[in-house]
């Protein structure tokens, strides 16, 4: 074989390679994807008020929320869907590579968020956007729909999801920024569900 053949091959042969490590990547990440999607519903939007709609989170975000799971920062609560096993965010992150962590976060970035349609107390909901003007919007901008602050979305949001994450940061058992400590100590205990009401009524 000479030298021109040699090359040929090696030519060939790579492109099988890469060829066949992009299918198992592809079937890697629609298989995390349908385990994902168990809790998270359908292309990550949620069926449950326990569990957050994830679809369109950015990308930069959804990493960090795994990686606080994965580093045991971020307290999970134990969650069984239906016909599944239980688990909680921080078993699943701990048994994920980085690459996966990448790969599904991105994945979850090109989806459409879709709010969540449930009643809210309108009053209530009124008094929370003078709040979130005030204390949130500059990092939850656009009341708290605009995935490219690189936070989670908050606007139409589960109640159950809302109150659940505010009660764990008031509480200190969710570590938060310190941007975020100094703007939470500024907000009021009545101001809390208000806050949470004016999330909801984002449909």
């Amino acid at each position: 074989m000479n030298n021109k053949q040699r090359v040929a091959v090696f030519g060939i042969l790579s492109s099988i390679c890469v060829v066949f490590s992009g299918s198992v990547f592809a079937a890697s990440l629609s298989d995390m994807a349908k385990e994902c999607d168990e809790c998270h519903g359908s292309n990550g939007n949620s069926t449950d008020d326990k569990v957050p709609s994830i679809a369109g989170f950015s990308e930069s975000s959804m990493v960090d929320m795994m990686e606080q799971y994965k580093a045991g920062d971020r307290p999970a609560d134990k969650y069984k869907p239906s016909g599944g096993e239980e688990t909680d965010m921080q078993v699943i992150a701990k048994d994920m590579s980085d690459k996966d962590i990448n790969a599904i976060s991105a994945h979850y970035a090109k989806q459409t968020f879709k709010p969540i349609k449930q009643d809210f107390d309108a009053v209530a909901a009124k008094r929370g956007a003078e709040v979130h003007d005030k204390l949130c919007e500059k990092c939850h901008s656009e009341g708290g729909a605009n995935a490219d602050d690189d936070a989670a979305i908050l606007a139409g949001q589960w109640r159950g999801y809302l109150e659940r994450q505010f009660a764990l940061i008031t509480s200190g058992e969710r570590e938060t920024t310190k941007k975020m400590k100094k703007k939470m100590k500024k907000v009021k205990d009545e101001d809390i569900q208000p806050l949470i009401e004016f999330y909801i009524s984002k449909q």
